[in-house]
């Protein structure tokens, strides 16, 4: 089972895969080994180069235990997708969707899903581009029935006509700003899918978006369309319909069974799931194939992975957690088999699993980052000085000194361990005007940008003969430049017991803030609050004034999250969109067009970094840092690998084909 994660904050594109592999490393700044696991996982023998080779685990059914430390918003794919998407959602709902293909690992290539072969190439008819993609004829749903063609069709119109919002306006661009369009989606037959845009797509469309776009059954979900399509808010109707009551159905290795609010969640086992006993072969010279059919390469040399797919397990069962030492001590205890967590692990929680000698662990480079925003609509955040001047603070003695090293800087938005789009000259060029700057030195970078932009102080800041700011006697009553007295602004950020980093982070940029002078207030505020104030629905401007949070990115093979967190188009109060900033630049989003138009890897990858340059200068986003993936598991588990990028959690806890 394969499917795409879209950006979700984690607490958001989220991306299951019902294989991955990254063999690498991801070392911090200290120099604490944060290198990949290689060594062989329960139940998996060593491959030569230190990779892994998998025999078939023998099913028997269990109960994968499971520890959040939030619980989802509601039972609603739609709404998952929509508007209240977040990582936590992603791990319980999104292993119940298939999609045309998936992203396989390690060489982050397009893999078949429900799609029969790979994808077919676009071509021009007239004024529109067309794509015309066989199926499989065998995909079921859990109730038996096949999936077609005309799931896909009414996925695509449900989207289109209840204008819905969030990341199902990448899966399936519809609205007149898309660039390029989805303009119809139509059954050939019933296993072929034919795509008509009004514009060439590129690869970050087709299929990177489209492509992976999660399908939707028709058939319990056409009554909810036709009561939706009739009322006065259709995206709303299908929202707030219970996915339960509905009876809807699964493609993937897992259904949807219910939840008790503020306790658990629950998934059961797909007994009628397409890709169950599928074998995945993975060599290291990077071929890759699929029941034995070679999908890329040429097959030849060492193995570095093969296993086959279950389901295993009977049933998923999440166990909701108040704290993460809670989570640990449950895991330590036997209580749950996996603590699913993407938020890192403070270096006494880390002792205590290293200490459990019922655990195993495995570190992996992380797909995401963690982040200060800004409310482009008002002051103080509208001015570019601000934001610049806030964007000096000392993220190196925040991660290194304060952070114990558990977490590292950063300065883009594209993470090291996605090697093959990171680009380290102009990341380190961006990172070069911050690193290594005395706090005397930030002062008078900081204070310089607010001065350029108009800035003033009802009581100046004190500076010695060389013009240096004393630290000491720095200005307050921060004026902006339309005279206007800057007033108390809120940092909104996860609480310590959620999540210590951030809330550590905003305390310091609190402190950093009020030497700017402004009277800042951090704010520790429960996840799903912060979610919500920022995205408060379509019609409905953001009011916040700065948050922190963090992404778990998506399609890693091809990125489009710099489109979806900062294209105009994309504003949360329009459609729910990723851009909650309010940021809008006509350059960038003209890049952001062009990159989405584009079908030579190298030209993309030269056009994301020039969005990461625009974005380095104009800051929607100061970034602040991130974690290596540490993650726990009872020895009792076997898993076809634990080496990958953004590691177990990010394949939502392997549900397709974990043992035990």
């Amino acid at each position: 089972m394969t499917r795409l994660w879209r950006s979700r904050p984690v607490a958001v594109v989220v991306l299951l895969v019902a294989f991955a592999l990254i063999a690498g490393a991801c070392t911090s700044d200290d120099g604490a080994d944060t290198t990949v696991a290689t060594t062989a996982a329960p139940g998996t023998t060593a491959a030569p180069g230190g990779t892994q080779a998998t025999t078939a685990p023998t099913p028997a059914g269990f109960t994968y235990t499971v520890g959040m430390t939030s619980d989802i918003v509601n039972d609603n794919f739609w709404a998952f997708i929509g508007p209240d998407g977040t990582v936590y959602m992603s791990y319980v709902h999104g292993p119940t969707k298939p999609s045309l293909f998936s992203i396989a690992f390690p060489g982050l290539v397009i893999a078949p899903d429900a799609a029969l072969g790979l994808p077919v190439e676009a071509v021009q008819e007239g004024d529109i581009w067309t794509v015309t993609q066989p199926m499989r004829d065998d995909y079921t749903w859990s109730d038996g029935s096949i999936l077609t063609a005309a799931d896909v069709v009414f996925t695509y119109e449900a989207v289109r006509d209840a204008e819905l919002g969030g990341d199902w306006i990448s899966a399936y661009p519809y609205t007149e700003a898309s660039s390029p369009r989805l303009t119809n989606v139509e059954a050939v037959d019933e296993f072929t899918v034919k795509f008509t845009f009004d514009s060439k797509p590129g690869a970050a469309v087709w299929p990177h978006n489209v492509g992976v776009a999660s399908i939707m059954p028709a058939a319990p979900w056409e009554p909810v369309l036709a009561e939706a399509l009739a009322s006065e808010d259709p995206a709303a109707i299908v929202y707030g319909a219970s996915s339960l009551e509905v009876g809807d159905l699964s493609g993937g290795p897992v259904s949807y069974n219910g939840r008790e609010e503020g306790a658990f969640v629950e998934n059961i086992k797909n007994e009628n799931y397409a890709n169950a006993g599928s074998t995945h072969t993975f060599w290291q010279d990077g071929s890759y194939a699929v029941n034995d059919e070679l999908l890329y390469g040429e097959g030849g040399g060492d193995i570095a992975v093969e296993y086959t797919e279950g389901p295993f397990l009977d049933r998923t069962s999440f166990s909701i957690y108040g704290d993460q030492a809670a989570a640990m001590l449950a895991l330590a205890d036997g209580e749950i088999d996996y603590w699913i967590n993407p938020l890192g692990v403070s270096p006494g929680l880390r002792q205590q699993g290293l200490e459990a000698d019922n655990l195993s662990v495995t570190v992996n480079p992380t797909n995401g980052f963690r982040y200060l925003a800004f409310n482009l609509r008002k002051s103080p955040g509208k001015f570019l000085g601000f934001r610049q001047a806030m964007a000096y603070f000392d993220k190196e003695n925040l991660t290194q000194n304060v952070l114990q090293g558990v977490a590292f800087p950063l300065y883009v938005l594209v993470p090291e361990g996605n090697q093959a789009w990171y680009n380290e000259e102009v990341a380190d060029e961006i990172a070069s005007q911050y690193v290594g700057l005395s706090t005397t030195e930030r002062l008078n970078a900081a204070y310089a940008a607010l001065e350029a932009d108009g800035f003033t102080w009802t009581v100046e800041a004190v500076r010695d003969e060389d013009g240096n700011i004393l630290e000491e006697e720095v200005g307050s009553g921060l004026i902006d430049p339309e005279g206007n007295l800057v007033p108390e602004v809120e940092i909104m950020a996860p609480s310590a017991t959620y999540d210590p980093l951030r809330h550590t982070a905003s305390l310091w940029l609190e402190d950093w803030a009020e030497n700017l002078g402004v009277n800042a207030r951090a704010n520790p505020t429960d996840f799903n609050t912060i979610v919500a104030q920022v995205w408060p629905g379509v019609g409905t401007e953001p009011t916040f004034d700065m948050y922190i949070l963090g992404w778990s990115l998506g399609n890693p093979a091809w990125p489009t999250f710099h489109e979806g967190f900062f294209h105009s188009r994309n504003f949360a109060e329009t459609n729910d969109g990723g851009n909650a900033t309010g940021y809008s630049d006509a350059e960038f989003d003209a890049l952001a067009d062009a990159m989405f138009a584009e079908t030579d890897k190298a030209v993309a990858f030269d056009q994301i970094w020039e969005m990461e340059r625009k974005l380095a200068t104009d800051l929607p986003y100061v970034v602040l840092f991130d974690t290596p993936i540490t993650e726990f598991y009872n020895n009792s588990l076997q898993f076809p690998f634990t080496g990958s990028l953004s590691g177990i959690q990010f394949q939502d806890g392997m549900q397709n084909a974990v043992a035990k």
